[in-house]
């Protein structure tokens, strides 16, 4: 079976999910995978590989004249959208028309699209990259985010930042772009946007609580003019799983807890109060926060991997599963990260 995987032609984020996607393509599944990017789709290569499934993610910048000529020539032809609904005005019309199928990361997107074959793709993990680790001392931190400051995140660590000023704090992002200001008591825990996954991973898996604030759906504006309200997970909630580490989620993503168990696998809070409270009990717990790391380690790898996730589209789009040894994972990837790309937050 051949695969024409088109990636988002994007750096930071994007390319990250892209090596996880081709990462899990070529070594959980027996399928001959071509990996381009949209600016090397063309009529030629469509017509000189002949693949049986075109297979796009993200998807704004691949030519959709290509995508339905690929359709004419048998091709059946998948997208894959990671950005609902903060990018939604983008994706409706034209852009999901083009595909046989479409997959989307956000379940209130479904309804809004006019194509007979559309379904929620949860986001997920990668085990071969999303683990435990042991990392320096320059990593720990009692607490940390790691993310862009936009406004509602903001508010929310400004509001505690009387407790988050006892604690060694680390704060990793870009937090002047959107116009809000971090509390002046917190700026001395602020770091640079980190380029690298793999740096990422060690925040994660040096701090002892992790938080996890869900981006505002709708400010700062993306390409969501209609509001279509957000309530499913992130993907930090799921690469944080996958490290086995501690969490602190905002309670704002009802569909988080159709994938894990509250308070068996990670731990919400309603406020900005019940965030401070729960942040000093948790460390006071150490015991607890690796009992609840584990168990959300163990739900990521058995229901929430990219595996999972293509093994539904698949089929979906009745495509015959042939897999390989499942997660004969190795111990390091990181020279394979970095011989493919460039990290970003």
């Amino acid at each position: 079976m051949k695969i024409l995987f088109v990636n988002s032609g994007a750096a930071g984020f994007h390319s990250r999910y892209a090596f996880d996607i081709y990462n899990t393509l070529t070594k959980d599944f027996r399928y001959n995978v071509k990996q381009i990017a949209p600016k090397e789709l063309s009529y030629s290569v469509i017509c000189t590989f002949r693949p049986q499934v075109l297979l796009v993610v993200h998807g704004t910048r691949t030519p959709l004249d290509l995508v339905r000529f690929a359709r004419t020539q048998g091709v059946i032809t998948v997208l894959w959208i990671v950005e609902d609904p903060y990018e939604i005005d983008f994706h409706r019309g034209s852009m999901v028309k083009a595909y046989n199928y479409v997959f989307t990361n956000e379940k209130q997107a479904v309804k809004e699209y006019d194509h007979p074959f559309v379904t929620y793709l949860p986001w997920c993990c990668n085990p071969r990259v999303h683990k435990r680790i042991k990392v320096p001392e320059c990593y720990e931190s009692d607490v940390c985010f790691i993310g862009m400051g936009f406004a509602n995140r903001i508010n929310i660590l400004n509001q505690i930042a009387p407790v988050l000023n006892k604690y060694n704090v680390k704060l990793i992002g870009d937090w002047n772009r959107w116009g809000a200001k971090l509390h002046p008591d917190l700026e001395k825990f602020t770091l640079p946007v980190v380029d690298d996954f793999l740096e990422v991973q060690r925040y994660y898996n040096g701090a002892k609580i992790n938080l996890n604030l869900h981006r505002d759906p709708e400010n700062p504006p993306a390409g969501n003019s209609r509001g279509v309200t957000a309530t499913s997970p992130n993907d930090r909630t799921f690469a944080l799983a996958g490290c086995g580490v501690f969490q602190l989620v905002d309670n704002t993503r009802p569909d988080l807890w159709d994938c894990f168990s509250e308070g068996e696998e990670i731990v919400s809070f309603a406020n900005p109060e019940d965030l401070a409270r729960k942040i000093e009990e948790y460390l006071s717990n150490p015991e607890k926060r690796e009992q609840l790391g584990k168990a959300a380690q163990k739900k990521a790898y058995l229901y929430h991997t990219f595996s999972n996730r293509l093994d539904q589209i698949f089929r979906t789009i009745r495509l015959p599963i042939v897999r390989k040894a499942m997660y004969n994972i190795p111990v390091d990837c990181e020279n394979a990260y970095r011989m493919n790309y460039n990290y970003h937050i």
